[in-house]
């Protein structure tokens, strides 16, 4: 027994200068660094680091810890003693945490991992901790004990996984009891046929998509941009979490008493950068007013590319192999989460709201245009793709805006099958231009414009920027 506790706390001392895994909190926190504190199971609790189950064989904390140790994180992995009280732990991990966010730890570089007991003690720290930006993985822990304490309401974003074979099951119940506390929910199941010993050791059925998650809530963004931020909102009907970039005009901090028109876009990893960057001399300049530029990206955990489709399309449309027909879906979206966060949040002005959407996001603008015209004061569709299941956008009854709104429909010249492109994107931007005249609403402005030269891929730029100065631009 000796020996095996010299040989922990080895593992440790030597783990903590090369993978920096510890058995306490450091006392040097980095504020940019990302902490992982792990909870094991019940029977580990005492002196052995490696007891052995009669059924499940041999837990091996160490070879588990050793596991999260190649995350690029602090891992914290404390060896309980004997009879813990869960609810005390959770207390001193409470203010663990506490310390870290007080020493400018961000709260999503936080994650808390536990399997059985120490997923009741992480469970209990989330409730204490109230934070929903904090990341918790719950391994096997959802027994009927802890279901039955309805004063734990979970809080963050949650990862569940449970073995099939295992009387362990699903945390749903605790997770819908905690209701939006959640911010986002994942569960998946492993069938090793091993019960609850099959997170006794380090096995990659469980181990490498906690990797994966936590390495998905922990990246970081790729490149920083003064005056812009990311942040994440929930969908409360999906449960889809889609990130939000956001850019403030450069006077914004300065003139407190100022309010600005936002612009909306989808798209954001391609269209955040390029609208911001070729907005800021004109905007600096006095050109154009200044606005909020606001950017909805995909849905995290979903290819950007299967995302677009299912979010910018109006119908079920049987011969795409992705999903289609989730625009009503993610307009309301835009409607009951993002405005009211948008808002509430930032100083704007009241139904200033333009859009800004290509290709699909261009489709889907024009859905919203047809249906919905009052939720955007102007809209500007880049190379819509009107011809989504043939045409079936155009088939919608027009509906009169009870305001003034601008319309800027763009085309690449080159659009065309003629010069490669699959559709013809100059006809179909053509079709919504003459639905929209034949609807001859008296307080709907429109301009079109063909962009000499550009071709599908390269339209936007010109689109978005041109149609910008039409819209905001100082005259």
């Amino acid at each position: 027994m000796r020996l095996l506790t010299a040989i922990f706390i080895l593992f440790f001392a030597c783990s903590s200068s090369a993978s920096k895994v510890y058995n306490k909190l450091p006392d040097d926190i980095d504020p940019n660094e990302q902490y992982v504190f792990y909870s094991h199971g019940y029977i580990v609790e005492g002196t052995n680091p490696r007891p052995e189950h009669p059924r499940w064989g041999i837990y091996d904390f160490p070879a588990v810890v050793e596991s999260l140790s190649v995350l690029n994180a602090t891992i914290i992995a404390e060896h309980r003693p004997s009879n813990t009280d869960p609810f005390e732990h959770a207390k001193k991990l409470t203010k663990q945490i506490q310390q870290l966010i007080e020493s400018g730890v961000a709260p999503s570089n936080i994650s808390l991992v536990g399997f059985s007991r120490g997923g009741f003690i992480t469970a209990i720290t989330s409730s204490l901790l109230a934070n929903k930006e904090i990341n918790y993985v719950i391994l096997a822990a959802c027994t009927s004990s802890l279901a039955k304490h309805e004063e734990i309401v979970m809080h963050g974003h949650v990862f569940s996984i449970y073995e099939t074979s295992d009387t362990v099951g699903s945390c749903s119940q605790v997770v819908e009891r905690s209701g939006k506390q959640v911010t986002s929910f994942q569960e998946i199941t492993i069938s090793t046929g091993k019960e609850h010993g099959a997170f006794y050791r380090p096995l990659d059925a469980w181990v490498l998509p906690i990797k994966d998650w936590l390495k998905r809530r922990n990246i970081p963004p790729p490149y920083t941009m003064n005056q812009s931020e990311v942040i994440e909102l929930v969908d409360p009907s999906s449960r889809r979490i889609y990130p939000i970039l956001i850019k403030l005009p450069r006077s914004y901090n300065k003139n407190t008493d100022r309010r600005y028109p936002v612009v909306y876009m989808t798209d954001a990893p391609y269209s955040f950068p390029l609208v911001t960057g070729s907005t800021r001399s004109a905007m600096n300049s006095g050109s154009m007013k200044e606005v909020i530029i606001v950017a909805v990206s995909y849905s995290i955990n979903l290819k950007g590319s299967s995302s677009r489709v299912r979010d910018y399309t109006h119908t079920s449309a049987p011969s795409w192999k992705m999903q289609t027909g989730g625009a009503i879906e993610h307009l309301a979206f835009f409607k009951d989460s993002l405005f009211p966060y948008i808002e509430s949040n930032y100083r704007v002005v009241d139904e200033d709201r333009t859009y800004v959407g290509h290709s699909l996001g261009g489709l889907l603008g024009a859905y919203a245009l047809l249906s919905s015209p009052d939720m955007f004061s102007g809209y500007i569709l880049s190379s819509p793709s009107i011809w989504f299941d043939k045409f079936s956008v155009l088939k919608i009854k027009a509906s009169k805006p009870t305001q003034t709104k601008s319309v800027f429909i763009a085309v690449g010249s080159l659009e065309t099958p003629e010069f490669g492109e699959r559709e013809d994107m100059v006809h179909s931007a053509k079709r919504l231009i003459d639905k929209i005249e034949t609807a001859n609403f008296s307080n709907l402005v429109l301009k079109s414009v063909v962009i000499d030269g550009a071709k599908h891929s390269t339209a936007f730029p010109t689109a978005s920027i041109q149609g910008l100065d039409w819209l905001h631009g100082k005259r």
